[in-house]
C-alpha cells in the first residue's frame, strides 16, 4: 500500500504541482553523525526567519572537532523511501583538496549495495575538467561500483570558490530500467541537461530500500586530490579551529513517476 504524503508545514513538508518538497530543516531528516559535536556539523537557516519557506539554506561544517584528530561533518538521511521518480537538490560544493560534497540515494543502514550517487570534488587543479566542471556519477551493486566522471557541459565554470550566482541544481531520475543524472547550471531547475544515463535492467533495485542522503566528507574524492587538513580550510569553527563548509539550498523536491508504487500525493 503506497504511503500517502500530504502538506505538513509543522514538519517541513509541502505538496504542490505533482511534487512533494522536504525542507532542509524538516523533522524527517536525521543526522547520522553522532558524538558530542554532532549538532555543530549542520546548521539550518530558514529564509527571513520563516521556517519551511523557499529560499532556505543548510550548511555542512567539517572540522577536526575537539582536536581529536578526525575530520568529519554531517551525514543526513531523509527517513522516507520515496521510490521511482525525480529527486532535485540545489547545492554549492565545499571548497578544498580532498573533500567531497554529495547528494545520493542509498539503503538506510548500509552503503554500496543499492546506491545512486552524485559526488563533487572541492578541488580544481591542473586536470580538466576539475572541481564542479564535472560530477562523479555512480551506481553500486552488491559492493561493486560503476562510476564515471561526467562533465557538466562545454564552458561550465568551476564554482568551488567565491559566491555569486554559482549554485547549481542537480537531478536524479530513477526508474526501474534506467537512472539519469542531470544538471542545471543556471540553478533554477528549468534548464536541465542530462549528463549520463545508466541502464538498470540488470540491477534489480528494490524501490522501498532507497532513501535520499546529503553528506560532506573527506577520504576518496572524484579527482583523487589529497586532503590537506587545516591548511586548506576556509572557515572558522570556533574552538575546533579551521573548517570546511558545503551549502545546500531550497527544499528537496521529489516528483513520483508513473511507475512509483511507494508513495502517493494528497
Amino acid at each position: 500500500m503506497p504511503q500517502l504524503l500530504k502538506s505538513d508545514p509543522a514538519n517541513g513538508v509541502g505538496v504542490a504541482a505533482g511534487s512533494v518538497f522536504f525542507s532542509l530543516g524538516s523533522t524527517h531528516w536525521q543526522n547520522l553523525t553522532g558524538g558530542s559535536y554532532a549538532a555543530a556539523t549542520f546548521d539550518y537557516s530558514p529564509p527571513g526567519g520563516k521556517a519551511w519557506a523557499d529560499g532556505e539554506m543548510a550548511t555542512m561544517n567539517m572540522a577536526n572537532w575537539g582536536g581529536e584528530g578526525k575530520w568529519y561533518s554531517a551525514k543526513r538521511r531523509l527517513n522516507l523511501a520515496l521510490g521511482y521518480g525525480t529527486y532535485e537538490q540545489s547545492l554549492k560544493v565545499g571548497v578544498g583538496s580532498g573533500v567531497t560534497t554529495t547528494f545520493y540515494l542509498s539503503e538506510a543502514e548500509r552503503d554500496r549495495f543499492q546506491e545512486i550517487d552524485f559526488e563533487f570534488s572541492g578541488h580544481c587543479g591542473d586536470q580538466k575538467p576539475c572541481g564542479t566542471q564535472f560530477a562523479w556519477t555512480n551506481v553500486w551493486r552488491e559492493g561493486s561500483q560503476y562510476g564515471l566522471p561526467s562533465p557538466l557541459g562545454a564552458g561550465a565554470p568551476d564554482t568551488t570558490s567565491g559566491w555569486g550566482f554559482t549554485v547549481y541544481r542537480y537531478k536524479i531520475t530513477w526508474e526501474p530500467d534506467a537512472v539519469t543524472w542531470s544538471v542545471d547550471i543556471g540553478g533554477k531547475g528549468d534548464r536541465y541537461v542530462d549528463i549520463r544515463t545508466q541502464p538498470m535492467g540488470d540491477y534489480h533495485y528494490v524501490e522501498a530500500l532507497c532513501y535520499p542522503f546529503i553528506s560532506f566528507w573527506t577520504g576518496w574524492t572524484p579527482d583523487n586530490s589529497p586532503f590537506t587538513g587545516g591548511s586548506g580550510a576556509t572557515h572558522d569553527c570556533g574552538t575546533s579551529g579551521r573548517c570546511y563548509q558545503a551549502y545546500y539550498f531550497q527544499p528537496l523536491r521529489f516528483t513520483p513517476s508513473g511507475r512509483n508504487k511507494q508513495v502517493t500525493l494528497g
